[in-house]
Formats: structure tokens, C-alpha cells, sequence
């Protein structure tokens, strides 16, 4: 057992982000050809630039290989490729560095759980900016701990903070949880930490001061709203939450109860009482901004930091000493292997999606046609706005030129637009600016599709 211990991490690292790899290209049309990222590289290809989102600047990263891809004109399957395995190629990156360059066991599982514990939908809506947000503070978080160099340590580390600040604000959560715990642990206050929490608050205040965007301020608006408004106990997201529960967040659960276990073992009161708050307190914050609980893969994604909260203090004990003990090197395989099954089940509606959107290419009488708010399935299209620009990349993967709008109102598009026209969500464009290599549109008008 000696062997599997000393390399135990690196095994489970590979075998699960191989898996990731494997599965961002088999299922690459269902991640990519859906909501923001279909938008996003739609953008890509038609400006011929990278776009920075809602002042996201560091997810631009996820868009070199299919801006290279581009620029070697290669085809457009090949662009979705690329941009689908771009997002795990972060997240080994960051294991590696975490594992191979800093030997630091308990971050180097920590990025691996935080990928894996609670994701099942929100693999296909792989564009997530909190996932991409929390591994960057972890990669701060592993350098400044880690690095005996003064350069690497501080200026290293605080680019890392403000980069995740600038991938999404509720990485505040994760980031102070895990200082918090370090404290309540240690039972005193470091003087050396107090440096990236600096780094985080200026960094924050910054942020929303100059950068606020105006997706940040009705997300903002809304949830003050909801906050004054709303009975913080009777939100129907609270509901949906625990319904969901033996289906897709069994194993955040399990560790919860885990470290609760472990708390009331060893007379660790007050980090069991602040792990419930956290969680609690998030849960709440997360449905008052989301009281519906509408969408799943979005819900799914925000409870990302609850894996963080449940997996930090619980690998800071199994770690604690050089020899794991049996029982764990076995659990831990078995939570990832319900994350992976969680996972493969829930490619179906996604599967489903892209399987309408060829049907409605297929049958459509015309290269741009309207499709009536009446005809879906129920629950299969899970967000519209994006249908015009997944169709229509779906569509130049066969080297055809079609799109499909999506509309309560289709009478009112119908032969009354300019030929040129591309009908989409926010604003029409206009098919003779397009890049010609992928969206090679002839002028024609939107025609009715049929009911199929």
C-alpha cells in the first residue's frame, strides 16, 4: 500500500482529468453549442477577435486555441474542439501546478473535488466563470503558501487574486472561508496571511467601482430586492434545493456530514458551527438571487463553492499526516465515481437539445427560418436566446448556412425584415458583415418552420 500512497494523488489526478478531457470532446457540441459559450464563439469567428465578456478579461484565456484554430482556418467542429477541452485544460494546469510544482497534497485534491464533488449539468454549461474564479484562488492560494521566493510568493500571488475577483464576485465566499477555517484551526491569527485578503478587498472594491458592468448591477439589484422583499424562508428555490439533493448533491452532503463527524470527534465546536453557517448563510444568498430556483445547470454552478466549503476541512485532516489512512484512499474513489455517473446521466437533455436543433435545421423550408415560441419539448431547450448562434455553428459544422429564431411573435418576423438580416436575441445583425469562411448567408427572408 506504501506505493499507491506515495502516488496516489497523481493517479487519481490522471485518471479523472483524462476523463474530463475524454468527455469535453465527446460531448463537445452539447457544451459548446449552448447558451454563452455558443455566443462566445460565434463572436470569435465572426469578428475574428477575442471578445471580453462583462469585463472578464481573464476568461480570454479559454479562447486562444479556437482563435488560433481560426486563424489556421480549420473547420468549425475543430473550433468547438478546441474551445470544449480549453476549460480542463485550466483545471490541469492548475493540479499540476499544484501537485507537480508544489507537492501540496491537500490543494492538489482540493482542485480536483472542487472540479468534480457537485458537477453534474454544469459540465455541459462548461463556460462557468465561479468554477474557473474558485481554482484561480486556490492557484493564489498554493503560491503565496508554497513559494520561498519573494517575487512568486507576493506578486505572483496577488495577479492571481485579482484575477479571480474579476472572474466572479461570489468567489468572496470560498476565498474567506478557507481563511477562516485556517484560523478557527490554528486558533490564532497569522500576521503573514493578512496579505491576500488586502490584495482581495482592494482588489473587490475596484472592481465595483469602476468595472461593474450591467450584468453585475441586475444581479445586484435584483438580489437586494429579493433580500427586503422576500421571506427568507419560504423561497421555492429552498424546495427545489432539497429535492435535488439524492440526485445531484449526494456527495456534497456526505461530506458535510463527514466533517461534522470529524468536528464533534475532536471537540471542534467552533468549526463545525461556522461550517453549518457557511453553508446556510450561502445557500440562502444563492436562492435569494435565484428564488424560482429556475435552471438548473446556473443553480448548479453557484453551489460550486459549497464543495469547497465541505472538502477543505475535510482533506486538511486526512492530509494532516504522511500515511492517509486505507479508508480514505478507498472513499474518495467512490465520491468521484458518482460524479462522473452523475455527470454521463445528465448529457441526455443536452443530447436532446442539439438533436432539435438539427431537426429544426433539417425540415426548416429555408436557410433562415422562425420558429414558434409553441414548438419545443418541454424542458428540452432550457434557455432560448442563444438558438440563432447555436444553429447556425451547428449548421457550418456541415458546411450549410442556416439559423433558427426563436420566437412567441414569429408572424411579426416573417417577410417584413431586411434580407440581410440575422435575427437574434439582443439586436439584428447583418449577414453581409459576417465572416464568409463559416457564415456564408445568401440575402433571403425568414420563412415559417414547419411543425415537426
Amino acid at each position: 500500500m506504501d506505493w499507491l500512497r506515495k502516488y496516489y494523488i497523481s493517479i487519481l489526478g490522471g485518471v479523472c482529468f483524462t476523463l474530463i478531457f475524454i468527455l469535453s470532446i465527446i460531448f463537445y457540441r452539447e457544451r459548446i453549442y449552448f447558451s454563452d459559450p455558443a455566443f462566445q464563439l460565434f463572436l470569435l469567428v465572426n469578428d475574428q477577435k477575442i471578445e471580453v465578456m462583462t469585463n472578464r478579461w481573464p476568461s480570454i484565456i479559454f479562447r486562444l486555441l479556437p482563435f488560433i484554430a481560426l486563424k489556421l482556418n480549420l473547420s468549425m467542429a475543430t473550433l468547438a474542439k478546441l474551445f470544449s477541452i480549453s476549460f480542463p485544460l485550466y483545471h490541469i494546469i492548475v493540479f499540476s501546478i499544484c501537485h507537480w510544482v508544489y507537492r501540496d497534497k491537500v490543494f492538489s485534491m482540493l482542485v480536483l473535488f472542487t472540479v468534480l464533488l457537485g458537477c453534474s449539468e454544469t459540465f455541459y454549461w462548461c463556460s462557468s466563470d465561479l468554477l474557473q474564479g474558485i481554482l484561480t484562488v486556490l492557484l493564489a492560494f498554493v503560491v503565496y503558501k508554497n513559494s520561498k521566493k519573494l517575487l512568486f510568493k507576493y506578486a505572483l500571488s496577488a495577479f492571481f487574486i485579482v484575477a479571480a475577483v474579476f472572474f466572479h464576485p461570489l468567489v468572496l465566499f470560498p476565498f474567506f472561508y478557507m481563511i477562516k477555517d485556517d484560523v478557527l484551526e490554528n486558533k490564532k491569527l497569522s500576521k503573514e496571511i493578512i496579505f491576500l485578503p488586502i490584495v482581495f478587498v482592494i482588489t473587490w472594491l475596484v472592481r465595483n467601482q469602476f468595472f461593474t458592468t450591467w450584468y453585475d448591477a441586475a444581479k445586484s439589484k435584483e438580489f437586494w430586492e429579493n433580500l427586503s422583499s422576500r421571506n427568507w424562508f419560504d423561497l421555492y428555490a429552498h424546495e427545489v434545493f432539497i429535492v435535488e439533493i439524492p440526485f445531484f448533491y449526494q456527495t456534497i452532503f456526505f461530506l458535510l456530514i463527514v466533517n461534522l463527524f470529524i468536528f464533534f470527534k475532536y471537540r471542534n465546536w467552533l468549526r463545525a458551527i461556522f461550517l453549518m453557517a457557511s453553508f446556510l448563510v450561502f445557500i440562502l444568498v444563492v436562492h435569494l438571487g435565484n428564488p424560482e430556483g429556475i435552471r438548473m445547470f446556473y443553480r448548479e454552478s453557484s453551489y460550486t463553492c459549497l464543495s469547497v466549503f465541505v472538502t477543505y476541512p475535510f482533506l486538511k485532516h486526512i492530509y494532516i499526516s504522511e500515511r492517509v489512512q486505507s479508508k480514505y484512499l478507498l472513499i474518495i474513489p467512490l465520491i468521484l465515481m458518482i460524479c462522473f455517473t452523475r455527470i454521463t446521466l445528465s448529457s441526455t437533455a443536452y443530447t436532446q437539445r442539439i438533436n432539435w436543433l438539427n431537426n429544426k435545421l433539417a425540415f426548416a423550408k429555408c436557410e433562415k427560418s422562425v420558429v414558434p415560441a409553441y414548438v419545443r419539448l418541454k424542458g428540452t431547450l432550457k434557455m432560448e436566446w442563444a438558438i440563432p448562434f447555436e444553429s447556425a455553428l451547428l449548421a457550418a459544422e456541415r458546411n450549410e448556412y442556416k439559423t433558427v429564431f426563436y420566437t412567441k411573435n414569429s408572424q411579426d418576423y416573417i417577410k417584413k425584415e431586411n434580407p440581410s438580416a440575422f435575427l437574434g436575441p439582443f439586436k439584428t445583425l447583418n449577414t453581409d458583415d459576417f465572416n464568409p469562411k463559416y457564415f456564408q448567408f445568401k440575402k433571403s427572408h425568414y420563412c415559417l418552420n414547419p411543425k415537426r
